[in-house]
């Protein structure tokens, strides 16, 4: 039987939650007037996402913020090299930034990743992951001054891309880390920008 390096992580219930979109935080949580969590909001996260298995020698995507490339590693959302590759079609054909079109594809706001790293990595050790279709993002704007839609476009197919949740990486960030850092690309933070309209 396979051995995963994020088993635990991967089997717990919460995992799940996550990959689907659920804000587990307790500052976010709605309460009752006694405190008592009565339900997580949801947002953005995979339409029923399936379980997953990363092979060692695969190679994965992440975009995240600049603040070391092992700390992006740490986090949970990836793609694989075939959704990368579409992704980098897309903006080649969209005459656009690859952060804007990550923005587009992974339905991933401002508000939540500056996206100005790119670290691509090869798993190390056998991980097991959530794999799905992004799904849509409402979430509150920045300041307070209105909401972020962003609607999943995942009837046309070049819209179409599966996205990772690999939870647990960052247990794993120590010289047995599942994955290795292969490349590493700084990206400007305006150019994710560049065409993201808020409407």
């Amino acid at each position: 039987m396979a051995t995963y390096a994020n088993e635990a992580a991967f089997e717990d219930t919460r995992s799940r939650l996550v990959a689907i979109g659920t804000d587990l935080s307790p500052e976010r949580a709605i309460v009752d007037a006694h405190g008592a969590v009565l339900a997580h909001a949801r947002t953005g996260g995979m339409i029923d996402p399936k379980p997953h298995v990363l092979k060692r020698g695969d190679t994965i995507f992440r975009f995240g913020s600049a603040r070391g490339a092992r700390e992006v590693a740490k986090g949970g959302w990836w793609i694989d090299k075939r959704e990368f590759q579409q992704l980098v079609n897309f903006a080649i054909s969209h005459d656009i930034y690859l952060g804007l079109a990550m923005r587009v594809l992974c339905l991933v706001p401002p508000e939540w990743s500056k996206a100005d790293v790119l670290v691509r990595a090869r798993v190390e050790q056998p991980l097991r992951a959530w794999r799905g279709l992004g799904n849509s993002v409402v979430t509150p704007m920045k300041g307070g001054k209105g909401t972020v839609r962003l609607p999943h476009q995942n009837e046309i197919s070049a819209r179409r891309l599966h996205q990772l949740y690999v939870p647990g990486l960052a247990e794993h960030a120590g010289l047995e880390a599942p994955l290795a850092i292969e490349d590493v690309r700084h990206l400007g933070e305006q150019d994710s920008l560049l065409g993201f309209l808020y409407l």
